[in-house]
């Protein structure tokens, strides 16, 4: 009697669909015996290619702010900075600098001068993944600075009454806090030698002055307002190692190098 022709015989219980399903099952094992050394040998490679936890220390200058404080340019920042290298990805950082500044206003008259200290700490992030020397940041920082100011002006007009007398405030105290968002590239020159750039979005937190007079400079921010840019140009002195040392073999003088077996060469 013969077999009818269901719909379960004719999916699962004819000889061409067992024939099929023979062949995919094979390709699919050869498949997966070829995928696994590839994927072995992909992840020793990735496992190679990791810098280790600990890569380096650098230390760095912004030339832009000593430039312009030769220059006498109106403020300047001049800063140092230093850095940790974690596995060539994470850099923790910490910037040290003094804001300079000394200005009269045009319309008012005005003097305002400042010299102050600053600081900032934050992260940089590496999004370059090949240890090339070249790297691409992310760049995040709180920056404080508790800072003292004058403000003088010897024929000052009172907005209010009028009257014009001398206006002489010396000493004010002044606390800003603000972040700092950005990106930054660096490449390197020679040996441990390395230039860097960054640009980077100041945001104000807060700032607290007495109520004489605002400053116009905050050290380490810039020109006081609610948000700014700023960039710097780093040269950048780096020590350490990107990527892990692989151990090699060691090489034996000819004189102990054992020769080959002539018999099982012939």
């Amino acid at each position: 009697m013969k077999r009818p022709l269901t719909c379960r015989y004719i999916c699962f219980d004819s000889p061409l669909t067992l024939s099929l399903g023979r062949r995919w099952l094979v390709l699919l094992l050869v498949g997966l015996f070829c995928a696994t050394p590839y994927a072995q040998n992909k992840s020793k490679e990735e496992k190679k290619d990791k810098a280790p936890l600990f890569s380096g220390v650098a230390v760095s200058a912004d030339v832009v702010g000593f430039a312009m404080k030769a220059m006498n340019a109106k403020f300047a920042n001049m800063e140092v900075s230093a850095r940790i290298n974690l596995y060539d990805k994470y850099f923790p950082v910490a910037e040290l600098g003094i804001g300079d500044c000394s200005r009269e206003g045009a319309e008012t008259g005005n003097t305002f001068s400042a010299t102050a200290p600053y600081m900032r700490f934050g992260l940089d992030y590496n999004f370059n993944k090949k240890h090339n020397g070249n790297r691409l940041f992310g760049i995040v920082r709180y920056g404080f600075s508790s800072f003292k100011y004058d403000i003088g002006n010897p024929t000052f007009t009172d907005p209010v009454y009028g009257t014009t007398g001398p206006l002489l405030l010396k000493g004010e105290k002044a606390t800003g806090h603000w972040l700092e968002l950005g990106v930054g590239v660096e490449t390197k020159l020679w040996s441990f030698v390395r230039l860097g750039w960054s640009i980077r979005y100041k945001k104000r937190i807060s700032l607290k002055y007495p109520d004489g007079g605002e400053p116009y400079f905050v050290p380490g921010f810039g020109k006081n307002d609610d948000n700014c840019f700023g960039g710097t140009v780093n040269l950048i002195f780096d020590v350490g190692k990107t990527k892990k040392k692989v151990k090699t073999p060691p090489v034996l003088p000819p004189e102990l190098t054992p020769e080959p077996d002539k018999e099982s060469e012939n």
